[in-house]
């Protein structure tokens, strides 16, 4: 110092106090302290002291890379919620925008846990834990985005924590954890596949046309938002997408938010009779809709089967619904013909393996089961069955007997006991396994009655005029050709003298009887200008075997009638019999 200070006595305490606050003051401010006595008071100056040269103090710091920081925060695109989660195996789209303060260019990472390094040298950054995805290299304020394919984890959540790491070369460096807001934010959700395990036909084994109840067992964990909606598809072949569902045919569609779905198939026939295979596949879905997660062990396999059916015949006619006349003995056999225009086969026309076929009197025992009568009973072998057309589930079909001539009438002929009856048609047909049968209307068989005389000449002999032939008589045979019982209309002409005349013999000459006779006492006596009525009882036939009965003959010779050969012709007719045998 430039001065000392002076020693003073009696210093009050307060004084001292100052004294050596002052000194210390002094020394930090670089100040001179004088002190003075004047007038008895203690005077005490400061002055400043210069030194004798300035000095200096450097100040140094460093200033470490800051790094950047979020303008935009991070966000889910599309942003996946409890009723919207992401599919597994789908792309989470991560986007945030980064400002640097040294415009350094960034990387944004996602990470599933609060903790990040920065890349070394401003290469990628990485995650403490897990790392979702990393973006490229992105410039200043610039969007970033990276792409994360969900994993399969078990919960439905995940949370997530981005950051943004600049690529500075010596100090890189990242921005604190940010997990976005609102439902673009952490966490995001998560959809699991549902699992299908198998597809059963829980109602089977339906006739075609029928319907089939087709269940997918199939479960689904997930709950958040609500149980999903499990969505089934059925489909004929083993090909289908979430978007467009089958891509040939849907036999149905069933949806459920409990485990195993159900759907109904009505076939539509014709539908041959087997098994038929199908495909179920499954999906969920949400209330928005967006994400649709195929189920884990799609396509279920499974068959439905149609039984087989038998036919069904309908729409018959026999003889075209017209009355049938039968030829008589010794004429072809009248062919008749029995038709159905609908032989259905709900497995298809084509099932129909053959079909047979019965005409028959509509009273005889066993209807069309009925055993082979050729009076009234025809049964019609497959061989005489054929068929017209074949169409869908329709076939048309034609079978053909041959009626005998003495198949029994039903006609309303006088005397005819089966004029209430009629004759019917059946035709069965056939499948593999199966058949059915149906029946025509009645139509009637018509009365036929015929004869056959088989004696081409009534011989009397050689008789003298004036005499007759007395209990010597000449016989006809008539033979019964028709199907009802038989008299005989009988009529006749005069004998002319070698067929020319002018001299004869007069019809009425002649006598006959059912029986042997003496003439004289015949029973009817012939005309030539009336027809008599033979009642010879001959009964319908049966068979082919010959119903026959005989007229017995006798003539006289008016006396003077000159002497050689006369001829004449007696004309038979048949006449039903109405008190005859009908069998």
């Amino acid at each position: 110092m430039a001065e000392k200070i002076k020693r003073i006595k009696s210093l009050p305490i307060f004084l001292i106090f100052c004294l050596i606050t002052s000194t210390i003051a002094a020394v930090v401010f670089n100040l001179n302290i004088n002190w003075n006595f004047q007038r008895g008071e203690q005077v005490i100056q400061l002055s400043r002291v210069v030194e004798a040269q300035n000095d200096t103090a450097t100040t140094t710091v460093t200033v470490r890379n800051a790094p950047p920081a979020f303008t935009v925060d991070p966000a889910e695109v599309p942003a996946s919620s409890s009723t919207n989660p992401t599919n597994v195996g789908d792309v989470l789209v991560f986007t945030a925008t980064a400002d640097d303060p040294e415009d350094n260019s960034y990387y944004l990472i996602v990470c599933d846990s609060d903790g990040v390094s920065p890349g070394a040298g401003g290469g990628v950054p990485s995650c403490t834990g897990t790392t979702f995805c990393v973006s490229s290299l992105t410039a200043d304020t610039a969007q970033a985005t990276c792409n994360y394919t969900v994993g399969s984890i078990a919960a439905e959540q995940d949370d997530w924590f981005a950051f943004v790491c600049d690529n500075h070369a010596t100090e890189a460096d990242c921005s604190s954890s940010n997990q976005g807001t609102g439902v673009s934010g952490s966490p995001y959700y998560i959809n699991h596949a549902p699992v299908l395990t198998s597809a059963t036909t829980t109602v089977n084994n339906q006739e075609p046309g029928g319907t089939f109840t087709i269940q997918a067992n199939v479960t689904d964990s997930d709950v958040l938002g609500g149980a999903d909606v499990l969505e089934m598809h059925v489909c004929s072949t083993n090909s289908w997408a979430t978007s467009t569902g089958c891509a040939a045919t849907t036999l149905c569609t069933g949806t459920s938010t409990s485990p195993n779905v159900s759907c109904q198939y009505t076939d539509t026939a014709p539908t041959p009779d087997q098994d038929y295979t199908y495909y179920v596949f499954v999906k969920d879905t949400h209330p928005l809709g967006a994400h649709q997660m195929p189920a884990s062990g799609n396509p279920a396999t499974s068959t439905y089967t149609i039984i087989n059916v038998a036919p069904q015949v309908s729409n018959i006619t026999l003889n075209n619904g017209s009355n049938i006349q039968l030829n008589i003995k010794g004429a072809p056999d009248v062919t008749v013909y029995a038709t159905s225009t609908s032989v259905v086969d709900q497995n298809g026309c084509a099932d129909i393996t053959s079909a047979t076929g019965t005409i028959y009197w509509n009273a005889v025992t066993g209807g069309y089961n009925c055993a082979a009568d050729d009076n009234n009973c025809y049964p019609i072998a497959a061989v005489n069955c054929v068929q017209n057309s074949c169409a869908g589930a329709v076939a048309s079909y034609t079978c053909s007997a041959s009626l005998k001539y003495y198949a029994l009438p039903t006609d309303s002929t006088a005397g005819n006991p089966y004029a209430a009856d009629g004759w019917i048609a059946a035709i069965r047909a056939f499948d593999e396994a199966l058949s059915g049968v149906g029946t025509s209307s009645p139509v009637d068989v018509i009365s036929s009655a015929a004869l056959e005389v088989t004696e081409t000449q009534i011989p009397y002999g050689t008789i003298q005029a004036g005499l007759d032939t007395g209990d010597a008589n000449a016989t006809t045979t008539v033979l019964n050709y028709g199907n009802t019982p038989l008299d005989s209309d009988i009529t006749g002409t005069d004998m002319l003298k070698n067929g020319t005349g002018p001299d004869s013999i007069p019809a009425n000459q002649q006598e006959f009887a059912t029986s042997t006779f003496t003439y004289g006492s015949g029973t009817f006596t012939l005309s030539s200008t009336s027809t008599v009525t033979v009642d010879i009882e001959v009964a319908r036939p049966t068979s082919t075997t010959d119903i026959s009965d005989q007229i017995f003959w006798g003539i006289a010779i008016p006396a003077g009638t000159p002497s050689g050969d006369y001829y004449g012709s007696n004309t038979f007719s048949a006449a039903t019999d109405p008190n005859g045998n009908w069998n």
